[in-house]
């Protein structure tokens, strides 16, 4: 039974990434395998009687193991509910692209809250190479704002091409991650992340099978190169078998750790939530010093939104732990549902200058990973951020009008 429910949701899985790039949805391939990759390890047991999730501390879970089902079938509930979704989606029919538009904005309005963004972007990562700790310490949100200001300059790049913003763009990406490996951290893994999905999502027509390959070429050194940062933080020996280890098990399979905890305590519903865990993210976008000033706290932390089920050492849960948190094994499959109907409906076609839909795009994008690690506040973030952004267009708006 557990074979059949383990080759089911890989194939399934691989059915909706094949239809996502057959259909240049690459958002919705994104999170499709981003929500898979922990369960991965599961995949073993259709030749050997061991699984390991997380080979790291001797957690290792047998085959005649109850869990092993029960990770199965959340595994299988969520596939299935985004594929579902999917596949309902490709009955909306497309939009007209071609039909005549009226914008409130103006590229002028994007332009100059443009030298905000770089400007921003430039002291952040000035700040952080020499004081990196005591710049986290006046505010945990400042990796969310420097990934964000400059998504901004290069979805601006994206929309209105010139060499210098092309250079800017660039010169941006490459000093924050060297900074923040420099650091120890990954976040710019998510920056470089985003900027491919934009380029495609912006260039879709001419994205081609080889275009693909290249892409998957550059992602895989990406993903070697976080392993790097993250062996040197944890200052663990470059040997082969290390490498291949960290390859193949990061921080994304850590974090199906806290799920097996709960499948294995609380698999006959007492725990449930009912939705609060889902209503405290919505609680949690206002800032810190406001919650200071009320004498409240905050009820989830933006540096660790999982903390409300935390293995020590192993931060974050996966999506599925949180849906199952909250509603069960029903919660599972509608999380699933209701997330690819999202990125769906984000990862919809653009016309060549609309900047601020590339600009949605790509902050969705960049929040896709850190959502189904550690909860969708990530998400909810960088909408924050967007309507924040939107504010700041407005403003330049009335000062163009007022001069």
């Amino acid at each position: 039974m557990v074979i059949l429910l383990v080759s089911t949701c890989l194939l399934l899985l691989l059915v909706q990434c094949a239809l996502c790039l057959i259909s240049k949805k690459y958002l919705v391939a994104l999170y499709a395998v981003c929500y898979s990759v922990p369960f991965l390890g599961l995949v073993s047991c259709l030749w050997g009687d061991t699984i390991k999730l997380w080979p790291i501390g001797d957690y290792e879970f047998y085959l005649d193991d109850i869990l092993v089902f029960r990770l199965s079938l959340v595994w299988f509930l969520g596939v299935a509910g985004g594929l579902v979704a999917y596949l309902l989606s490709l009955l909306v029919p497309p939009r007209n692209l071609h039909v005549e538009r009226k914008t409130f904005f103006s590229a002028s309005d994007f332009k100059l809250a443009g030298f905000i963004f770089i400007a921003l972007s430039v002291f952040l990562i000035s700040f952080r190479f020499v004081n990196a700790g005591a710049l986290l310490e006046m505010f945990t949100g400042i990796e969310s704002v420097i990934v964000f200001s400059i998504i901004a300059i290069i979805a601006l790049a994206f929309s209105y091409p010139s060499r210098s913003m092309f250079f800017v763009s660039v010169a941006l990406v490459v000093s924050y991650s060297i900074v923040n490996s420099i650091a120890g951290k990954r976040d710019f893994v998510v920056v470089v992340v985003a900027s491919i999905l934009g380029l495609l999502f912006r260039y879709n027509q001419f994205v081609k099978l080889k275009t693909l390959l290249s892409v998957a070429v550059f992602m895989a050194f990406l993903l070697l190169s976080g392993v790097v940062v993250s062996m040197t933080r944890m200052d663990v020996p470059f040997t082969s078998d290390n490498i291949a280890q960290y390859f193949l098990f990061n921080s994304w399979n850590a974090i199906i750790l806290p799920l097996v905890q709960q499948l294995t305590n609380f698999w006959d519903g007492e725990h449930l939530r009912y939705g609060q865990t889902y209503l405290d993210m919505f609680l949690s976008l206002p800032p810190s010093p406001l919650y200071s000033a009320l004498g409240m706290e905050k009820p989830i932390m933006v540096d660790n939104p999982a903390f409300w089920y935390y293995i020590t050492g192993l931060g974050g849960i996966h999506a599925a732990g949180v849906a199952f948190e909250n509603f069960g094994l029903f919660g599972v499959f509608l999380n699933g549902f209701i997330s690819v109907c999202f990125w769906r409906l984000i990862d919809s076609r653009c016309r060549e200058d609309d900047f601020l839909r590339i600009f949605l795009y790509m902050l969705c994008a960049s929040s896709v990973m850190h959502s189904v690690w550690y909860g969708e506040i990530y998400l909810l973030n960088s909408l924050v951020f967007y309507v924040m952004a939107l504010g700041l267009f407005f403003t330049m708006k009335l000062v163009r009008v007022l001069k």
